[in-house]
């Protein structure tokens, strides 16, 4: 009888799904590949009120730098070609994401998608800001965030 339970117990936890996720995130859609994006404080969107376009006329304008050589070097954000966007969100310790960003030239639209893939992995969850560098949005568009979370 104890051997029948530690057979069916050892069979049962050894079936247990291991969560994985991707090893990097990717980006997708209209986003500036290859940016590594300095933000001045962590949290900053916390100070936005919802509104997640960063651009030249922003009060975080100043606030940000990139670098295109994986960090080896900073400069300020040329504003006339790129604009900044963040999507936040709490995943657990463990999460890949996919972030896209597309224009519709027809509707005047933006489109902001974050998909994390995530796992129970931890108690102590995250927040993390996604800011990517754009092109420029034109004048008179709209911007949509939206996020998923899946859990893996």
């Amino acid at each position: 009888m104890i051997l029948g339970l530690l057979f069916t117990s050892t069979v049962m936890l050894g079936s247990c799904k291991k969560c994985t996720v991707a090893d990097e995130s990717s980006d997708t859609g209209l986003i500036i590949p290859d940016v590594v994006i300095y933000p001045g404080a962590g949290y900053m969107t916390g100070e936005m009120n919802g509104y997640y376009l960063v651009d030249g006329n922003s009060p975080f304008a100043d606030k940000f730098q990139v670098s295109f050589d994986g960090g080896i070097t900073k400069e300020d954000v040329d504003w006339s070609i790129y604009d900044i966007l963040a999507n936040p969100m709490t995943v657990d310790c463990k999460a890949s994401f996919i972030r896209e960003v597309n224009f519709d030239y027809v509707l005047d639209q933006v489109f902001y998608n974050v998909i994390a893939t995530t796992c129970e992995s931890c108690e102590n969850p995250r927040f993390v800001e996604n800011y990517v560098l754009i092109p420029k949005v034109p004048t008179g568009f709209t911007v949509y965030f939206d996020t998923e979370i899946r859990m893996n």
